[in-house]
């Protein structure tokens, strides 16, 4: 790994940024490197300046993905190689301003209702119905169900912030009842393995986010569902 790579993600780690925010600003300052292809600290503002101008122009960037990079790339070159531009004052991308698509209830219960296994059909009612991101419901602990108290116990959510959110009745039912077909110590939602699911009760890992994603893409896809 290049040092200076490893000295910014030491440098994020210090000033408490979540992993998948670690991964993301690295990501943006090893795209930044690709197309100047230089070494990092021989980068000038003006390259730095005329990448985001093609990335905005010619790639057809979004403003949001334009601030991803912008935060990443302002970090690394700020904290990391103490670089004192004026381009980090200059660059404003203004928030884009976009209504949320908004499924019905019943198109809700549709999806999860076809989902085509217990664990992947338990997941998604749980997720909805506690209102959680996709790492917050993936990394659920057994520890995490207070059912005695009717609540649920988030871990460092965004922002690194613990919460309590509350368990529906129909969800704790569903719950147990999955539960019962893996035990495992830890994880609500173990992953399964290559052996049909028998190697849940003693699984290290929970279920990945791309496995869980890809069930759902595949459900929509049979279903025609049209809405993002």
């Amino acid at each position: 790994m290049n040092d200076l790579i490893k000295r910014f993600k030491e440098d994020l780690q210090l000033a408490g940024y979540a992993k998948r925010s670690t991964q993301s600003y690295v990501s943006s300052v090893l795209r930044l490197q690709r197309f100047i292809n230089k070494p990092l600290e021989d980068i000038t503002e003006e390259e730095l300046r005329q990448y985001w101008l093609c990335c905005q122009s010619e790639f057809g960037w979004s403003a949001a993905t334009l601030r991803i990079s912008y935060a990443g790339i302002q970090h690394f070159f700020t904290r990391t190689l103490v670089r004192s531009w004026n381009i980090f004052n200059e660059i404003k991308w203004k928030c884009e301003q976009t209504l949320p698509t908004i499924l019905s209830l019943q198109e809700v219960r549709k999806i999860i209702y076809a989902l085509p296994t217990l664990q992947s059909h338990t997941f998604y009612l749980t997720l909805y119905s506690l209102g959680l991101r996709l790492r917050e419901a993936t990394t659920l602990q057994v520890r995490d169900i207070l059912s005695d108290r009717g609540f649920v116990h988030i871990h460092a959510g965004k922002g690194a912030m613990d919460r309590t959110v509350p368990l529906p009745k129909i969800t704790l039912l569903t719950l147990r009842k999955y539960y019962k077909t893996h035990r495992n110590p830890k994880w609500i939602f173990p992953a399964l393995g290559h052996n049909g699911g028998k190697d849940a009760q003693s699984a290290k890992d929970h279920v990945s986010d791309s496995g869980v994603q890809g069930v759902l893409q595949r459900t929509l896809k049979r279903l025609g569902f049209k809405k993002h």
